[in-house]
């Protein structure tokens, strides 16, 4: 998206793609087994703010917005500008960010963090205050606003859920429909020349609110911290792209130049319009070949750290480096990955199984992937501690060669095949688990073992497991992994990010 800083005159103009007739959000499509807002609310709610945005981020990249939030409704202004009359139409978001479905939606606030995490996502900015002035005066579907008394609990989900739905009981009473064009309702999160003018720590800028009469209730203000967000704050997103006199250009080169800005900005050019943020957190589709040089994900141990080590025999397409997953003391082992709130996805992997059934009399080791993991990283038993497994789990064990299709409760598991299976021989698996809604799927070197209706896990980690059943701790070897990969249904993930 680098090429979104351009500026000057030829930049402005020189832009060959079009922008299309009825621009829409750049996410992808919601899944019929998203959250609602309501859902969302009753997720969040006892969260950190940090945890909440993590989960918001996640869930929106994956697409979980109501359908009416897609289509972007244009905007559009006019100036004289040395002497000749120029035209700017750029393209907005019809109401203020949104989780949920369009039946059960939840307007959520956001830190200016989260705001821009999404704007890069959707290759969108936020708007300046005259931005926000003129989207007010382009709105078809004008309420009053709907202040809440100050308290401390104004920047708490409740009071979030609260004012949301105050909105929604103005907006049937006004007979406005669901994704009318909406004003008056939120103050907009901003973007202003004073951003990286203002002495630490860093700011958000927020403005708008505005009446009936046109007056906005909120001026320009850069009081608050950039974690700080209230029931009051809206995300209007605005397409890069836009036009100039019918030329395609994007906001980020008007702004940038030295004339055309007032287009867009009554403070002046703003040569960087968005807020410095660090690298968004990490979502779909995860993916991990254990390079000699380290892991490419974060993970997450149960007790000791998982290592990349050098392996024979090598795995297919393989470099002759995996993760290895044990802990030399005995017992359980995992690497986990994702977030608790992870619903539906798919993880695959190659896992070296050694089948060593001279081994049976000392006992065996349990090798494997799980998913939907509550975040005990158990695998598929209970520590010594009683910490409980809790998850869905594709096992391999070396004794006998047996697959197990598991749903583990409380430390408790259950083969899902309805008959035992064997693979009584030493070499590379590939596994794969598919969580989509209450459809459990297991598949073995590309054959499905069982698909099965299922709802006793919702959500979760995944990972890479390791349970050892020996008398003997120096028979341990441990789960070899390699080519991990976690993808959504739809296969959405993170593209192309911007250097921060």
């Amino acid at each position: 998206m680098g090429w979104m800083r351009a500026v000057g005159v030829s930049a402005v103009m020189s832009l060959a793609s079009v922008v299309s007739a009825q621009p829409v959000l750049a996410l992808p499509a919601r899944s019929p087994s998203a959250r609602t807002g309501s859902q969302i609310n009753a997720l969040v709610t006892s969260m950190t703010r940090e945890a909440r945005e993590e989960t918001l981020y996640a869930e929106i990249t994956a697409g979980n917005i109501p359908d009416f939030l897609r289509p972007l409704r244009a905007v559009t202004v006019s100036s004289v500008i040395a002497g000749v009359a120029r035209t700017a139409t750029y393209y907005v978001t019809c109401d203020y960010l949104a989780v949920g479905s369009n039946v059960d939606s939840f307007r959520m606030p956001m830190t200016p963090i989260l705001a821009q995490w999404l704007a890069d996502y959707t290759q969108c900015v936020l708007p300046t205050r005259k931005m926000v002035n003129d989207i007010y005066a382009a709105t078809t579907s004008k309420l009053a606003p709907q202040p809440i008394p100050p308290s401390a609990e104004m920047v708490t989900v409740p009071v979030f859920w609260t004012h949301h739905g105050m909105i929604e009981g103005a907006r049937v009473a006004a007979g406005f429909p669901v994704g009318a064009f909406l004003g008056g309702i939120k103050k907009d999160v901003v973007i202003t020349p004073q951003l990286p003018t203002r002495p630490p720590p860093p700011r958000v800028a927020i403005y708008g609110w505005h009446q009936l009469n046109g007056t906005p209730i909120q001026p320009l203000s850069l009081v608050h911290e950039n974690t700080y967000a209230d029931y009051s704050h809206g995300i209007r997103l605005v397409r890069s792209e836009m036009l100039l006199d019918g030329v395609t250009t994007t906001v980020q080169a008007i702004l940038a130049h030295p004339t055309l800005h007032v287009l867009l900005s009554d403070e002046g050019t703003i040569a960087d319009p968005r807020y410095p943020v660090p690298a968004p957190p990490r979502t779909f589709p995860y993916r991990d070949n254990f390079p000699s040089t380290g892991t490419e994900l974060s993970w997450t141990g149960r007790f000791t750290a998982p290592a990349v080590v050098a392996f024979s025999p090598v795995a297919p397409g393989g470099d002759g480096w995996v993760l290895r997953v044990r802990d030399t003391s005995g017992g359980i082992e995992t690497a986990r990955t994702g977030r608790v709130t992870d619903t539906d996805y798919m993880v695959e992997c190659d896992i070296y199984c050694h089948y060593r059934p001279a081994l049976a009399g000392d006992g065996f080791e349990r090798v494997g992937i799980f998913v939907r993991d509550n975040g005990n990283g158990m695998f598929e038993g209970i520590s010594g501690g009683g910490v409980q497994g809790n998850n869905y789990a594709l096992t391999w064990d070396s004794h006998n060669g047996r697959v197990q299709c598991l749903r583990t409760v409380a430390g408790v598991p259950e083969d899902l095949l309805p008959a035992a299976q064997f693979r009584a021989s030493s070499g590379w698996r590939r596994m794969r688990i598919e969580a989509v809604g209450t459809q459990i799927t297991f598949q073995l070197d590309g054959a499905t073992l069982v698909s099965t209706a299922d709802s006793t896990h919702a959500a979760g980690q995944f990972g890479i497991g390791y349970h050892e059943y020996f008398a003997t701790n120096a028979n341990i070897v441990g789960t070899h992994a390699e080519s991990f990969s976690a993808t959504t249904p739809a296969g959405a993930g993170i593209g192309n990010w911007e250097a921060y």
